[in-house]
């Protein structure tokens, strides 16, 4: 993401569980351990060695994360996703954002615990947090604040370039910001590795797939197996290529000849062309790019099981890209077998090295991603 605090579409990759890797891989990357709070008065340090007892059992109100001045519904869920993965089990998302009166610091955390006092919450401890910075700078500041159900202050952090932790992170967009507001607030909550392990999917993993357009885990479950399946027919397994879409408004015959030829040519299967085009209707309007995918797999797997292939397996791509600019674009593929069951659901734009590698700018750019792609998942 070029630009963190610009538009709300440079928020796509918020919602796709792919970058939830990268959350996982930042948070593991070195152990996570609290950092002793110095100068706070005693009563506050009971207050958080409390909320620290209590572990994954804490409950916490996430309340409307601002985002260079502006709360961010989709950053907040963000947060709770990344902190019910560090353990906590018991979270829910503020809908009233807080809105400070003025820039002061010192004055936030007050602030805050009044906030709280007026609007009520119904869980032991409430998190504010935003992510400064503007167009130029991106986001260069973290402030963070948590109090107790009675508004009293229980933790305070605040991260800027200057600081290591900052800078391991490189938090200069809501992800790693994210990353970096949860390495700092987990351990203050007893959180660990251990909890993380024994982490399982709630309530925000729940809000985060529905954002992402993904079907219900048990009907991508089968999909590995399947995959397998595919590879083990290889290369006598025979292919059925359609046309591509092209932006979401034709399709394109030469691209499925040259899916065809390319396949022939690293000998993956039996490739053929499809004798009819077919124009699916999936929407591209949303910004949220996993939701389009997922959206034209449930379009082809239904054509599919009413036109069944004369093919073990069909394939069907759908194609965006700007010929003057490799960063604005993408490649979505979807294969089903010949019952019209899912087997490969594939999304590749900038954010990806694949898509990198290729500088995709035309379509037999695009049409060897999608075979290079294949070749990951069948050799």
């Amino acid at each position: 993401m070029k630009n963190p605090i610009k538009t709300n579409s440079s928020f796509r990759a918020l919602a796709l569980p792919m970058a939830m890797a990268l959350f996982a891989v930042c948070l593991g990357r070195s152990a996570i351990a609290a950092e002793p709070q110095a100068g706070i008065a005693p009563e506050r340090q009971k207050r958080l060695e409390l909320m620290k007892s209590k572990g994954p059992d804490a409950s916490l109100t996430i309340l409307p994360v601002r985002l260079g001045g502006k709360p961010w519904d989709r950053v907040t869920e963000v947060v709770g996703v990344l902190l019910e993965q560090q353990g906590l089990r018991n979270i829910e998302l503020g809908t009233t954002p807080f809105t400070p009166a003025d820039t002061n610091w010192e004055s936030l955390a007050t602030a805050v615990g009044a906030f709280v006092k007026a609007n009520p919450i119904t869980t032991g401890y409430a998190l504010y947090a935003e992510y400064n910075g503007n167009h130029q700078t991106g986001l260069n500041e973290l402030r963070a604040v948590v109090v107790d159900q009675t508004g009293a202050v229980v933790w305070t952090d605040r991260q800027t370039p200057q600081d290591e932790a900052f800078k391991k992170n490189d938090a200069r967009e809501p992800m790693t910001m994210s990353v970096l507001l949860v390495e700092r607030l987990g351990p203050q909550l007893g959180l660990n590795e251990e909890t993380a392990k024994a982490a399982k999917p709630g309530k925000m993993a729940a809000i985060m797939d529905e954002r992402s357009g993904l079907p219900p885990a048990n009907e991508r479950a089968a999909l590995p197996e399947r995959q397998q399946a595919m590879k083990r027919a290889l290369p006598a397994a025979t292919l059925l290529v359609y046309p591509a879409r092209i932006g979401g408004k034709e399709v394109n015959v030469p691209s499925a000849t040259n899916i065809v030829r390319l396949l022939s040519q690293a000998g993956l299967c039996k490739a053929v062309l499809a004798d009819q085009s077919v124009l699916l209707k999936t929407s591209l309007a949303d910004p949220n790019e996993l939701k389009a995918l997922w959206n034209l797999a449930r379009e082809f797997r239904d054509f599919v099981r009413t036109h069944p292939p004369a093919a073990d397996y069909a394939l069907y791509a759908d194609y965006g890209f700007n010929p003057q600019n490799s960063e604005q674009g993408f490649v979505h593929f979807v294969v089903c077998d010949r019952k019209g069951e899912w087997v490969i659901v594939d999304l590749q734009n900038s954010h990806w090295p694949d898509y990198q590698s290729v500088g995709v700018t035309s379509c037999a750019r695009c049409d060897q991603l999608l075979v290079k792609r294949l070749e990951g998942y069948l050799k």
